[in-house]
């Protein structure tokens, strides 16, 4: 766990050289304040909407009270709805069961995840997966992909041709010992498939795959290929499942400035920012103190979905 909001900013503060750069201050418009996303939807400016999950829809297992109506509303607009999640520990059916379950019934083919990714990005760099190392639980999602690969403490690791970082469930101080063993044995492309530095959780900040991918950066030199959001890949993803509408004409939900409003604004999109994931506690007037620190501007600010 991270020790509070103050030090999770900090760390996204310190790895921004890493993430997309985002678009000047001048071009975006001053944040409109509005009380959700049936307010914003009235004005009929969207044709889609890309919701983020953890933070917008839900807190751990449990829906956001306020969300539930939202959806609905949503639903009933007919606009294409998307769930965009950096989450790589899920299979699109395993996250679409746990979404319906909570009151989101969203469609497997509905949900984008930077895992998607992972497949023709190791195709691309020509790496078969029985030559990549799988830092995950087992047995990870995408199983045709991710169980051939090896795992850390397999000796074929140490030469493996690159690294797939989905997840940091069971990652302990000799995980990463080893990762920076492999690391500083031979360079090689390490394959980020969530690159969230930190997480909301019901109680507390927790840390993702992004904290030590950056913190491997920074340390030994190396240079993590983040393929989840706020990288451009996952939005041009998520894009090719919405044919013909323009990316203008799209509203990206989320609770995280450096991803949700980044990745967005850098794809062209209008943002969402909500107060009730990563932003709890936060005053509008603090929130927008904080994104303009970092050069980010929402085109909305909310309290909730």
């Amino acid at each position: 766990m991270i020790e509070d909001f103050a030090h999770a900013w900090r760390l996204y503060r310190a790895a921004e050289t890493r993430l997309p750069t985002p678009p000047p201050r001048h071009t975006l418009p001053a944040t409109g304040l509005a009380t959700g996303l049936r307010e914003i939807l009235a004005q009929g400016l969207h044709d889609a909407v890309i919701l983020d999950a953890w933070g917008v829809l839900n807190l751990g297992d449990a829906p956001i009270p306020a969300a539930r109506d939202a959806f609905a509303a949503l639903r009933a607009s007919g606009l294409a709805v998307r769930v965009l999640s950096n989450d790589a520990g899920s299979d699109p059916e395993q996250s679409s069961a746990r979404h319906t379950r909570r009151g989101f019934a969203v469609a497997p083919e509905e949900i984008v995840f930077g895992l998607d990714l992972l497949a023709p990005t190791l195709a691309e760099l020509g790496v078969a997966a029985e030559d990549c190392v799988l830092v995950s639980p087992r047995p990870a999602p995408r199983a045709a992909i991710t169980a051939p690969m090896l795992d850390l403490d397999d000796p074929r690791a140490m030469d493996a041709a690159a690294i797939a970082f989905l997840s940091t469930v069971g990652y302990t101080e000799a995980t990463d010992a080893r990762l920076r063993a492999l690391l500083r044995h031979r360079p090689r492309p390490v394959l980020v498939c969530n690159p969230d530095i930190v997480s909301p959780e019901p109680e507390g900040i927790a840390i993702e795959p992004g904290f030590h991918a950056h913190r491997l950066a920074a340390e030994l030199g190396c240079a993590p290929t983040f393929l989840g959001k706020p990288f451009p890949g996952v939005y041009a993803a998520v894009m090719r499942t919405l044919p013909g509408v323009p990316a203008a004409r799209v509203l990206c939900v989320g609770d995280t400035p450096h991803t949700d409003v980044l990745g967005g604004a850098v794809a062209g999109m209008d943002t969402l920012l909500v107060q009730s994931g990563f932003l709890r506690g936060r005053s509008g007037a603090e929130i927008s103190a904080l994104c303009a620190e970092a050069g980010m501007a929402p085109t909305y600010l909310a309290p909730h979905l």
